[in-house]
C-alpha cells in the first residue's frame, strides 16, 4: 500500500515542521505503508476577498519596512546557513522520495494525506493543503491540521467550507480548531488527534537523537521575542547551578537582539535539537514541539506565551490538557520553586491511549473507501 503526502512547506527549516513531517512518514512506514511526497507546482494561497486600496497601501508599506529591516540583518543567512545545510541532509537521509504531480497516477495511491502543522492557518493556507487538485474519486485525508488562530472571519469560513466538505476525513490538532470548524462545517465528524511527533515512541526518536557533550544545563528555545525573559531565566539557572544552552535565530527569519546563554548552538540538526531537550535538566520555551519532546522524554519544562499573545497558545493548551500536565504555562516573576514537579508516573498510560486512538484514525481513514465519489 502507498499514500501520497502533502506537507505545509516544501522548503521547511523549522525544527518542529521538519520533525512532524518526518514522524508522519515514519509511523506510516512502521505500519507497512509506503509514501511519496507529492510536489504541486501550484502553491497559491486561498483568496478571501479583494483588499481595499487603503489596506493595500498599508500592506505595501509593511513589506517595504520589513525589507529595510532585513537589509540591516544580512548576517542572518550566515548565522543559519549551516543549520539549513544540516536540515537538508536530514531530509535527504530520512524523507521519502519527492514526485511531481505531473508525473503521477493518483490511482496508485490508497489515499492522499495532508498534514500536519498549520496547514489551515487562514493567513497562509494553500489550495493544495485542502487537496483541491486531487480527483473526487481519490481518498483525501487531513491529519492533525492546525488553524493557528482563535477565530475566523465570515470570508475565511466561506472559502474553507466547500473545500473541507469534499474531503473524506478531517482531523485537527487542537480543541480550539475543532470548535472553530464545527461552528460552520456541519457534515463532517472532525476529530482531535495527536501531532505526528507524538505517534512515535521515545525509542523511535532515539534512532535519530544526537546526544550533546554538555551536561548540567538549562535549554532554551524561543520562536518569539524573549528579551524580557532573560533575567528571569538567568536567575533560575544560577540558583540551580546550571549553565544555559540556547538555540538562537529559532524562527530562521530574524536575528536575535541579544546574545543569550552560556552556549549558543546556531547550527543544530534535528537530531541534535532533540538531544538537547532529552539531556537538559530544565527547558524554557514558547515552542509547541519543544514541549512535545519535553513530554516524550519526561523533562521538567516551562512554557511561555509567544510574544505575550494567545494566538499560538491553543496547541500547547491541548497538549497539556490531553496529558494532564497543569501549571506548565508560566509568566516572568512566578516563583518556580512553588510550581510542582511533573508527575510522569501515570502519564505513560494517557499517552498510549491517545496514541492508539490517533493512529487508528490515521490508518482507518487511509484504508476506508466507503465515502468516495464513484
Amino acid at each position: 500500500m502507498k499514500v501520497g503526502l502533502v506537507p505545509l512547506l516544501y522548503n521547511e527549516y523549522n525544527y518542529g515542521g521538519v520533525l512532524q513531517f518526518y514522524a508522519l512518514q515514519r509511523i506510516l512506514k512502521k505500519n507497512n505503508i509506503d509514501c511519496d511526497i507529492i510536489f504541486y507546482n501550484n502553491d497559491e494561497k486561498v483568496s478571501y476577498y479583494e483588499l481595499p486600496v487603503i489596506k493595500k497601501i498599508i500592506l505595501k508599506t509593511k513589506v517595504f519596512v520589513a525589507n529595510s529591516i532585513n537589509k540591516k540583518q544580512e548576517n542572518i543567512n550566515t548565522n543559519i546557513e549551516n543549520r539549513k545545510l544540516k536540515i537538508d541532509a536530514f531530509k535527504h537521509l530520512h524523507y521519502s522520495q519527492v514526485v511531481n504531480e505531473a508525473s503521477i497516477s493518483y490511482s496508485e495511491y490508497a489515499a492522499i494525506v495532508c498534514g500536519s502543522d498549520q496547514i489551515w492557518n487562514p493567513n497562509w493556507a494553500r489550495r493544495r493543503c485542502f487537496l483541491e487538485f486531487v480527483p473526487d474519486e481519490i481518498n483525501k485525508v487531513i491529519y492533525a491540521a492546525s488553524l493557528g488562530c482563535e477565530s475566523m472571519s465570515k470570508e475565511q469560513k466561506a472559502q474553507f467550507e466547500p473545500r473541507i466538505e469534499r474531503l473524506q476525513y478531517v482531523s485537527v490538532r487542537e480543541q480550539s480548531g475543532k470548535a472553530i470548524l464545527d461552528s460552520f462545517i456541519k457534515d463532517k465528524d472532525i476529530k482531535v488527534v495527536l501531532d505526528p511527533t507524538l505517534l512515535l515512541l521515545p525509542e523511535d526518536w532515539n534512532n535519530i537523537v544526537v546526544d550533546p557533550k554538555e551536561k548540567g544545563y538549562v535549554f532554551t528555545y524561543f520562536l518569539g521575542k524573549y528579551d524580557d525573559k532573560i533575567e528571569y531565566i538567568n536567575e533560575f539557572a544560577k540558583r540551580k547551578g546550571l549553565k544555559i544552552i540556547n538555540i538562537p535565530f529559532a524562527s530562521g527569519e530574524k536575528n536575535d537582539d541579544v546574545c543569550f546563554g552560556d552556549l549558543q548552538i546556531k547550527d543544530a540538526d534535528p537530531g541534535e535539537f532533540i538531544g538537547l531537550i532529552k539531556n537538559a535538566e530544565y527547558i524554557f520555551t514558547d515552542s509547541f514541539h519543544a514541549c512535545v519532546f519535553s513530554v516524550l522524554f519526561k523533562k521538567e519544562f516551562y512554557a511561555f506565551q509567544r510574544d505575550n499573545s494567545k494566538k499560538m497558545q491553543g496547541r500547547i493548551n491541548t497538549l497539556l490538557h490531553n496529558f494532564n500536565l497543569p501549571d506548565r504555562f508560566i509568566e516572568v516573576g512566578i516563583d518556580l520553586d512553588m510550581v510542582s514537579s511533573i508527575d510522569y508516573q501515570n502519564n505513560n498510560m494517557i499517552q498510549e491511549s491517545l496514541r492508539k486512538d490517533s493512529l487508528a484514525f490515521l490508518l482507518e481513514s487511509i484504508n476506508d473507501e466507503s465515502n468516495l465519489v464513484k
